[in-house]
C-alpha cells in the first residue's frame, strides 16, 4: 500500500529520494493556484523556472510566450504578469504558454522533479479534490507489480513550498485536506501527514481564516494582495490536475492519461 508523506519544509525536497514516487506539490499563496486557473483559462502550458535569469533565457526559446513571476511577491519589472492568480484570465492567458518563475512554488516543482518523482502534479484548495482522486490512481497503479524492479513502494510525497524557506501554515493545512482525502481513499499516512491532517481538522470549516492566520496572507495583504486570499481559499471549484509533462506544466488529461 503507497504512503502518504508530507514534506512540511522545502529543504526536506533535497533530502528525500523520490525515485518511482508520487509528487504533489503545494503553494496556495500563490504559485499552485496560479497554475491552475491558468490552465482553467486556457494557457497551452506552463513552464516553470527556477528564477529571473533563467526566465529570461527560456524566452528566448519560446518568444511568444508570457513572462510571469513575482520576487518579494510583487510582479518582476518587465515581465507581463506577476503570481496573483486573478491575473491569470481567459482574456490574458487563452491559447499563449506561460514561463513561470516563483519565490517558492516554481522551486519546489523543480526540486521534485529532480530527486527522481515518476510525477509530479501541483495543488491547491481549488482543485484539491480533483488531485486527491487523480494521485490516489496513479498511486495505486504500483500496487500489483509484474516485475521485481517495480516492486519498491510507491511513495506519495506532499511538498510544502513554504515561504522563502520557512513553515507556511496555508500549505500545511492544504497538505492535510489532501491527506485526509487520501487516506478515505484507503491511503495510508506517516505520521507527518497525520499530523498535517490534524492542521487541516482545525481550519476545515473555515478555510479562509487559514490563510488570514498564516505570515504570507498577513504579508499579502499588507502590500496589497488581500482580495487573492479569498480567491485560493474557494475548495474544489475546478476538476484541472495540473502535471508536469517533461518541462512543461500541462493539464493532466491533455498530457495523455
Amino acid at each position: 500500500m503507497s504512503k502518504v508523506h508530507v514534506l512540511r519544509l522545502p529543504g526536506q525536497i533535497g533530502k528525500t529520494d523520490m525515485a518511482l514516487g508520487v509528487a504533489v506539490v503545494i503553494d496556495v499563496l500563490r504559485a499552485t493556484s496560479s497554475i491552475v486557473t491558468a490552465l482553467s483559462s486556457g494557457s497551452t502550458g506552463i513552464i516553470p523556472a527556477a528564477n529571473r535569469e533563467e526566465a529570461l533565457k527560456l524566452r528566448e526559446s519560446y518568444p511568444d510566450s508570457l513572462l510571469c513571476g513575482e520576487e518579494q511577491s510583487k510582479i518582476i519589472p518587465g515581465f507581463d504578469l506577476g503570481n496573483s492568480p486573478r491575473d491569470f484570465t481567459p482574456e490574458n492567458v487563452q491559447g499563449k504558454k506561460l514561463i513561470l518563475t516563483t519565490s517558492n512554488g516554481t522551486k519546489a516543482i523543480l526540486g521534485a522533479k529532480a530527486q527522481g518523482a515518476s510525477a509530479v502534479f501541483m495543488c491547491s484548495f481549488l482543485n484539491i479534490d480533483a488531485v486527491a482522486k487523480t494521485v490516489a490512481c496513479e498511486a495505486s497503479r504500483g500496487d500489483a507489480p509484474h516485475d521485481e524492479a517495480s516492486r519498491k513502494e510507491k511513495g506519495v510525497f506532499v511538498i510544502c513550498s513554504g515561504s522563502h524557506g520557512e513553515f507556511s501554515l496555508e500549505d500545511f493545512v492544504c497538505a492535510g485536506a489532501l491527506a485526509d482525502r487520501l487516506a478515505n481513499k484507503g491511503l495510508a499516512l506517516e505520521e507527518s501527514a497525520t499530523e498535517a491532517r490534524h492542521a487541516y481538522f482545525q481550519y476545515r470549516d473555515d478555510i479562509l481564516q487559514a490563510l488570514h492566520d498564516s505570515q504570507h496572507g498577513k504579508y499579502l495583504e499588507a502590500i496589497g494582495y488581500g482580495a487573492d486570499l479569498p480567491y485560493c481559499a474557494r475548495v474544489s471549484v475546478t476538476s484541472i490536475v495540473p502535471y508536469l509533462a517533461d518541462h512543461v506544466i500541462q493539464e493532466y488529461a491533455a498530457a495523455g492519461h
